[in-house]
C-alpha cells in the first residue's frame, strides 16, 4: 500500500514588496500577496493568486480629487534630472472652479429674485389698491380719467377726440410703493352687451410701470373684444405709477371714441 500525498499547503501570504508601486484606484487587491491588478487580470501579477475575491481599490469622488495632487515620479539612479517645466499650481483648477460658480451666480443674481418674487405671488393673497392721483392725456367732456378707477363699470373715460384713440394714455399714482401683481381692465363704455359696442375698445394697450428708483417696466397687453373683466398679470416690485397707453381700437369710427370703464390694479398682500 503506497502511502497517500500530502496535500499541498496553502501558500503563506506575501506580503507586497517594498518597491512595488502602491495600488491605484480601480486596481484588484491580491490577497495573498496585497500586490495592485488592473480590473482586467484573473491572476495576481505577483504571485499568481486568483483574483475572484480580489478587492478593489475604491475610487475618491470628484471634490476630493480636485485638491489630490498627483505623486511626482522619482528618478532612477544615475538618470539626468530633466529640464525642469512650468507646472499648473495644484490650487489652480479649484480657483477656476469656484470663480465660475461665483459669476454664474452674479449674473443669475437678479434672475433668482424674480423668481422668488413670482412664487411668493403665486402663493400669497392680493387685494386692490387704489390710486391717489389719475390723469389722462385727454378727455371727453363727461368722461374723465377719474371715471376709468371709480370702483363702476357703468361709467368710462373716453378720450377728447374721436376716432382710434393711439397714443392717449390714463396714468394712475400710488400713495407708496407696492408689489403690483395683476392689472384689471373692463373695456369699453359698460360690460353691458347692448352697450359694449356703442363705442370704441382697447385692442392694444401699452403697460409702462415706473418703479421709486425710476425704473420703467413696460407690457403690452392684447385685450379681447369682449365685454366684461379681463385680468392681465404684470409683476413690478415697488411701483408707484402706472401709465395706459392705447397703441389701438376696435370698432374705431369717426364719431366714436375708445372707452374704458374701469381699471382696477391689485397688490401683494
Amino acid at each position: 500500500m503506497q502511502p497517500t500525498a500530502d496535500p499541498r499547503p496553502t501558500p503563506a501570504h506575501r506580503e507586497r514588496q517594498r518597491d512595488e508601486p502602491p495600488p491605484q484606484a480601480g486596481d484588484l487587491i491580491c490577497g495573498q500577496c496585497g500586490a495592485g491588478n488592473i480590473p482586467t487580470r484573473r491572476f495576481c501579477r505577483s504571485c499568481g493568486s486568483s483574483l475572484v475575491d480580489a478587492r478593489a481599490v475604491p475610487k475618491p469622488p470628484w471634490w476630493k480629487r480636485l485638491f489630490t495632487r498627483r505623486p511626482q515620479q522619482q528618478p532612477n539612479a544615475g538618470d539626468r534630472p530633466a529640464r525642469r517645466q512650468w507646472r499648473r499650481p495644484g490650487c489652480l483648477v479649484p480657483l477656476i472652479v469656484i470663480a465660475v460658480v461665483l459669476g454664474v451666480g452674479y449674473a443669475l443674481r437678479s434672475h433668482a429674485g424674480e423668481a422668488l418674487e413670482s412664487v411668493r405671488d403665486r402663493t400669497s393673497k392680493t387685494e386692490q389698491v387704489h390710486a391717489v392721483k389719475v390723469t389722462a392725456s385727454s378727455a371727453q367732456e363727461g368722461h374723465p380719467a377719474s371715471l376709468a378707477v371709480d370702483g363702476t363699470t357703468d361709467r368710462y373715460w373716453a378720450p377728447a377726440e374721436p376716432g382710434g384713440g393711439e397714443g392717449e394714455f390714463l396714468e394712475a399714482v400710488f400713495a407708496e410703493p407696492v408689489r403690483l401683481v395683476d392689472l384689471v381692465l373692463y373695456p369699453g363704455v359698460a360690460p353691458v352687451a347692448e352697450r359694449f359696442l356703442t363705442q370704441g375698445r382697447p385692442r392694444e394697450v401699452l403697460v409702462a410701470v415706473t418703479a421709486g428708483d425710476g425704473k420703467v417696466t413696460t407690457k403690452t397687453l392684447r385685450v379681447a373684444d369682449e365685454p366684461g373683466k379681463q385680468t392681465f398679470h404684470v409683476p413690478v416690485s415697488d411701483a408707484v405709477r402706472v401709465r395706459l397707453t392705447v397703441r389701438s381700437a376696435y370698432g374705431t369710427g369717426p364719431a366714436k371714441r375708445v372707452a374704458l370703464a374701469e381699471a382696477e390694479f391689485f397688490k401683494r398682500r
